[in-house]
């Protein structure tokens, strides 16, 4: 929203991502100082204990456009463990908060999951499903879930029944009802609780491939370790790091700055 002549003017979601877009340039300098930072502990340090940023952007590209960096199939098990995480967390986060009573049986529960370091997942996931697999997807769910369950339930228990008593005042229909009163409230919850377990899940599943898989993204840093490789170690570390901040850049802000415009963005 801009204003002008004391006149508020809404701007157009088209207008909005294109601001965003712009202002995202900004971060280039960031990342500009970053890399010569980065560039000056290379020379000092030596390419075995801190590659150049450039050798590691070049190694990035040919993990990238290699058929044998399985980092599709890290992304693969990350996505499913995420979406099932995300809706299965969801839904009995609404059905929770809807009802103290289960609020409160489930909310120590959920605090002692969230407590649970994912190291241990790792290895209970190892005995039970072995290697591959199950393993990674087991054990990422069972460390992200919690985070959705108690993003969600915490959205249905602060919900203001004040403006529901509104609502049902002025008789606004389902429809209606969702866009002025639970959809406002709810989704920012949804939308940070997206961001969190995506880069836990991602953070998680390499962890889980590099101690209990002998594929995937973790497997690959561990053989690169073995082999003493600092520069791919890195490189997979660049390319994750980059899939986190695109889903981001492209999903998250873009869904913030579209339906939720009176929140500012950081």
């Amino acid at each position: 929203m801009i204003i002008k002549d004391g006149i508020e003017i809404k701007l157009s979601p088209l207008h909005k991502i294109s601001n965003y877009l712009i202002e995202g340039l900004s971060g280039l300098g960031l990342i500009a100082i970053f890399l010569g930072v980065w560039q000056i502990g290379s020379d000092f340090s030596g390419s075995f204990i801190l590659p150049a940023p450039l050798d590691v952007l070049k190694r990035s590209f040919e993990l990238i456009t290699s058929s044998n960096s399985q980092i599709s199939l890290t992304i693969y098990r990350t996505a499913i463990s995420i979406v099932l995480a995300f809706i299965i967390g969801w839904i009995l986060g609404v059905i929770a908060g809807s009802f103290k009573t289960l609020a409160k049986i489930f909310k120590p529960l959920m605090d002692i999951f969230l407590a649970m370091p994912p190291i241990i997942w790792i290895v209970l996931a190892l005995f039970w499903f072995e290697l591959g697999d199950m393993s990674v997807i087991f054990t990422v769910f069972i460390a992200i879930f919690p985070l959705s369950f108690a993003n969600s339930m915490l959205s249905v228990i602060t919900l203001d029944n004040r403006l529901n008593e509104v609502c049902i005042a002025y008789r606004l229909n389902l429809i209606k009802r969702l866009k002025a009163y639970y959809l406002p409230h709810i989704l920012p919850y949804l939308l940070n609780s997206l961001n969190i377990i995506t880069a836990m899940g991602v953070k998680i599943a390499i962890m889980a491939e590099l101690l209990g898989a002998s594929d995937g993204v973790g497997a690959k840093i561990a053989d690169a370790r073995a082999y003493l490789d600092t520069t791919e170690v890195l490189a997979y570390v660049v390319i994750m790091i980059g899939i986190i901040l695109l889903f981001n850049f492209l999903v998250i802000k873009p869904i913030n700055i579209i339906f939720l415009p009176w929140i500012k963005e950081s």
